[in-house]
């Protein structure tokens, strides 16, 4: 297949778009013009241009679907600005789908199981809502595609990236506490990237267009104990502080998907996790720092 992976010096967008070229198939690479620079990412491997550009359509024309993982990912971001968050979970969409109708392509658009829950609990949530109703209504092939709580190699908290495994990494190979504010037993859905990648390289292939589907493990697990896995993994005598505190609306709670989701994920995530650390390990440091 010929793929146009949007958001692809993020986590998500990068990590997918480097399995699927392992995978055979034709990639193009979209990031904004001022976006992330990765370390492991050649410039010159990337187009630079705005998924929500009318011109970005453009780069549809040959591929049989865009993987649209550009916009803003997390609920810190949308909360410090609503409006930005719907520009870009939003409005992108509809631009890409305007061009996948004319070029005769399928969308897939990478939600949130936050987007599930009535009223939606945060921003963030709100905001990949209003993309999946864009979606749903658009005349256009398109996938709905909820995620959990998404983790593993491409995953860089000092690049940016957010997420409570990755946090807990990232301190745990510098030798730093691993900090859980709020209730340290809400619980999360947590799922590698590589095999939710390989479960949405699957729905495509399939041509499971206008469907929308939930991608987890079916296992709930506190941050809490994946704090503590990450520690076993990395060898680390970090301590776990656990400060207690207040939290934005929608942080404070546990998000699990049910035991029988329609496509559960069989890593278990004490081997996620190790396999995670030792990617990390070989990942280069923050610059000016060393790795205990």
């Amino acid at each position: 297949m010929r793929l146009l992976v949007t958001g692809a010096t993020g986590f998500l967008g990068s990590r997918s778009a480097a399995l699927l070229e392992e995978h055979g198939h034709d990639v193009v690479r979209l990031a904004r013009p001022a976006g992330a620079k990765r370390a492991s990412l050649a410039d010159t491997e990337v187009m630079r241009r705005d998924a929500g550009d009318p011109a970005a359509r453009e780069l549809i024309a040959g591929c049989d679907a865009v993987l649209h993982f550009a916009g803003i990912p997390d609920p810190a971001r949308a909360r410090e600005d609503p409006a930005r968050a719907v520009r870009e979970n939003v409005g992108t969409t509809l631009n890409l789908l305007e061009g996948c109708l004319e070029h005769d392509a399928g969308l897939v658009y990478p939600s949130t199981l936050r987007a599930a829950i009535e009223p939606p609990p945060d921003a963030y949530a709100l905001s990949k809502r209003l993309g999946e109703e864009v979606c749903r209504l658009h005349e256009a092939p398109t996938l709905v595609v909820r995620l959990t709580s998404v983790y593993g190699p491409g995953q860089i908290a000092w690049e940016g990236a957010t997420g409570a495994i990755a946090s807990f990494a990232a301190r745990a190979l510098e030798a730093e506490p691993l900090v859980i504010v709020g209730n340290p037993e809400r619980a999360r859905d947590f799922v590698y990237v590589d095999d939710a990648v390989a479960a949405i390289e699957a729905l495509v292939a399939e041509g499971r267009w206008n469907e929308t589907v939930l991608l987890a493990s079916g296992r709930s697990t506190s941050l809490r104990a994946a704090a503590e896995l990450v520690l076993e993994a990395a060898g680390s005598s970090s301590e776990i502080a656990m400060p207690g505190g207040e939290l934005p609306a929608g942080e404070n709670e546990s998000y699990e998907a049910a035991p029988e989701s329609p496509l559960p994920l069989n890593l278990s995530l004490e081997e996620g996790i190790r396999r995670y650390v030792d990617w990390l390990k070989q990942h280069p440091a923050p610059q000016g720092r060393t790795r205990a």
